[in-house]
């Protein structure tokens, strides 16, 4: 089976190796950029750490192989790279080695080697601006069936594995590298919730210790959204109805808890991706 590469953001998608002649050979993800808040400090032995440690972008880098009829046919080739990859705005990028991960980039470099004049290869070096690559689908797009998901991504074939529940306790499975940190690391987080709750509810992940508040009245005619850290009803901000607290998600199974009096669920959704480190 051929490899594939393509190219997508909200608006639009394209397979790159759809280009006649064009095959993709393989690629490579550079290192992890650790970012220590580390200091030295004469008479101690090792680095003093000031906090926790952030992560910069990463390079993925894709190489690709052209035939052309000719040299024309080659050079316009090479013009045409350049259009489609350098862009104005970032977008996403997944290739078939990797089916199941997409990384949001901009191109830095399209390092070409020619190899007479009508064939070449093209190494086409990404900036992986996040710091992360995510999968490909989020959890509400859940299919185990699915190509889209990947067993070696983190995903298990569970019961439990529901991103859609109807009762005050559940369980949460992250397969990510990383916990899901909405506010700090903006990790995509939605939650959508739909309760009885006359005198307010906490939503409480008690496997973290985190938890989201919300102190006033709600009916089952109301959905709660919840966008990364940020709480709208009906569209708009309700923060200051809330602790300003926020949930987060460890790796792995989370247990969770809807509590309050007299709060019944019925019914909440998470959505978000996996994220890789």
């Amino acid at each position: 089976m051929s490899k594939w590469a393509r190219m997508f953001d909200k608006n639009s998608s394209f397979t790159i190796t759809d280009i006649p002649k064009l095959s993709m050979l393989d690629f490579e993800e550079e290192g992890v950029q650790v970012n220590a808040n580390a200091q030295e400090m004469n008479g101690t032995d090792g680095v003093i750490l000031g906090g926790r440690t952030t992560f910069g972008s990463f390079k993925l880098i894709l190489r690709f192989w052209y035939k052309g009829n000719d040299t024309d046919d080659y050079n316009l080739m090479k013009q045409r790279l350049r259009g489609l990859l350098f862009k104005r705005d970032p977008y996403y990028i997944s290739h078939s080695d990797m089916p199941g991960k997409k990384y949001a980039v901009y191109c830095e470099d399209n390092a070409i080697t020619d190899v007479g004049t009508q064939f070449g290869q093209f190494e086409v070096s990404f900036v992986v601006f996040k710091g992360y690559s995510e999968s490909l689908k989020d959890t509400q797009s859940l299919n185990l069936m699915s190509d889209f998901w990947q067993y070696g991504n983190g995903l298990t074939a569970s019961e439990d594995t529901k991103y859609t529940h109807h009762k005050n306790k559940f369980k949460i499975f992250n397969g990510s590298t990383d916990t899901i940190e909405p506010a700090m690391n903006r990790h995509d987080l939605e939650i959508t919730i739909n309760i009885d709750a006359p005198n307010g509810f906490k939503l409480v992940n008690k496997t973290n210790k985190t938890e989201f508040e919300y102190t006033k009245k709600l009916t089952t005619k109301d959905t709660l959204v919840i966008k990364g850290a940020n709480p709208f009803l009906k569209n708009k901000r309700v923060g200051h109805n809330t602790t300003f607290e926020y949930v987060t998600i460890a790796e792995g199974y989370n247990d969770f808890e809807i509590q309050g009096d007299g709060a019944i669920l019925k019914e909440i959704k998470f959505k978000f991706p996996f994220i890789y480190r």
